[in-house]
């Protein structure tokens, strides 16, 4: 017997709310995780056609009160006392593992080949929803391989108050840290993409020519227009093409630096990354514009590792690189590689000493940086992604060059 539609309503608006403010996860693959979590308990179709409004409306929402937000939130001060605690020596990790038995067995797993950390600190989905229920997060942490120690839970309290935080811990090493918070993680980029508005939406057969995975990526079969251009298409990875079939046309569309480059009836069509539904919508035969696009103000495409998970080739703004910049993890294999337009370059890594910061030349083999802050990589990429150019002689203090 399936759930009444009233309460059906509820429950997926009630998940979508969860996913949406969590932050992790694209509308499409919000959805996708909507009818999985409701399997069994209604039909997936229906679940599906639910499920999309609602998170246009509580994407909507949360983007429009995020407007409103401090510069920095208690969910930024939370992510920085991480990072802090990582480049410490300790393996910290947010939003880790499913539950706190889970969290425990798996942690270990994250200690980085070839070298030693003191201990660990984390708090899992489940605190993690707390959070957003606006019950604060509670922290595990311990030493690796002998009982926990109450100086590893003074060193995480002092890491969390140096950063704004308040701190509920009365010193025991059995009990867990408590930190109350206003849970607020801002959407940038693919996080904070909607559907394409149209008054006439059309539905599109999709088939992807080359390898595209994520969550970022489109299924193969019928799609939205709307949605496609919307919330895939401008990130569409370099070397990926998509073929999309209606009625009796048929487009395949690249991406070729910050443009749309669609082929259909061996004519071409380019515009820009954001605009994939004029594409779509160009009739067969129509005259094709001769003038130049204007190159994207805001435009970098990065290469990045987080945990395992590598991409490449993926088309970002300011906002966005900056956002995964944030999320790469001291203590880790974790980089990103960033080039505008005319070909700069900006790679960041963390190191043992910090997070290196460096212009790539590829023409001379060489590469420039040194060990930054997190807001001077933050204003090289944007600098990059805006102005087109590598400001690394503004960086200032004692630049190295390496040779290849």
């Amino acid at each position: 017997m399936g759930i009444e539609t009233p309460h059906l309503d509820e429950q997926i608006r009630d998940f979508v709310g969860r996913l949406v403010a969590l932050a992790e996860l694209p509308p499409a693959a919000i959805v996708a995780e909507t009818v999985d979590y409701l399997h069994g308990e209604a039909d997936p179709a229906e679940v599906e056609a639910r499920a999309w409004p609602t998170v246009t409306d509580e994407l909507g929402a949360h983007l429009a009160a995020q407007a409103r937000w401090p510069e920095v939130t208690d969910s930024d001060r939370l992510t920085a006392a991480f990072r802090a605690l990582s480049a410490a020596g300790l393996v910290a990790r947010e939003d880790f593992s499913c539950c706190q038995n889970c969290g425990i067995a798996e942690i270990g797993d994250e200690v980085p080949r070839g070298r030693t950390t003191r201990g660990y600190v984390f708090y899992h989905r489940q605190d993690a929803e707390c959070g957003v229920e606006g019950s604060g997060v509670h922290l595990t942490y311990g030493v690796f391989g002998q009982p926990g120690t109450a100086d590893v839970g003074a060193e995480i309290a002092e890491a969390l108050r140096a950063e704004g935080l308040t701190v509920h811990w009365d010193g025991h090493t059995g009990t867990r840290i408590k930190v109350p918070l206003t849970w607020q993680r801002r959407r940038v980029g693919r996080l904070a993409a909607l559907p394409t508005p149209v008054d006439h939406d059309v539905d599109v057969d999709v088939e992807l020519l080359d390898q595209w995975t994520g969550s970022s990526a489109p299924t193969d079969g019928p799609s939205s227009a709307a949605r496609l251009a919307g919330l895939h298409l401008p990130w569409l990875p370099a070397g990926v093409r998509i073929r999309l079939a209606s009625e009796d046309t048929v487009l395949v569309v690249r991406r070729e630096g910050p443009n749309l480059v669609g082929e259909r009836d061996g004519q071409e069509l380019t515009v820009d990354r954001h605009d994939g539904l004029d594409l779509i919508r160009q009739p067969t035969g129509s005259q094709l514009p001769a003038v130049a696009l204007p190159a994207s103000p805001d435009f970098l495409e990065v290469t990045y590792q987080h945990r395992d998970d590598t991409r490449r080739g993926v088309p970002v703004d300011a906002a966005e690189a900056c956002l995964l910049l944030r999320a790469i993890r001291p203590l880790s294999r974790d980089y990103l590689t960033a080039f505008g337009r005319s070909g700069g370059c900006v790679q960041v890594a963390w190191e043992r000493d910090g997070l290196w910061l460096e212009e790539l030349d590829t023409d001379r083999a060489t590469s420039t940086g040194r060990i930054a802050t997190v807001a001077e990589a933050e204003r090289m990429l944007t600098v990059l992604a805006t102005e087109d150019r590598v400001p690394i002689d503004e960086l200032g203090g004692d630049l190295i060059t390496k040779h290849w």
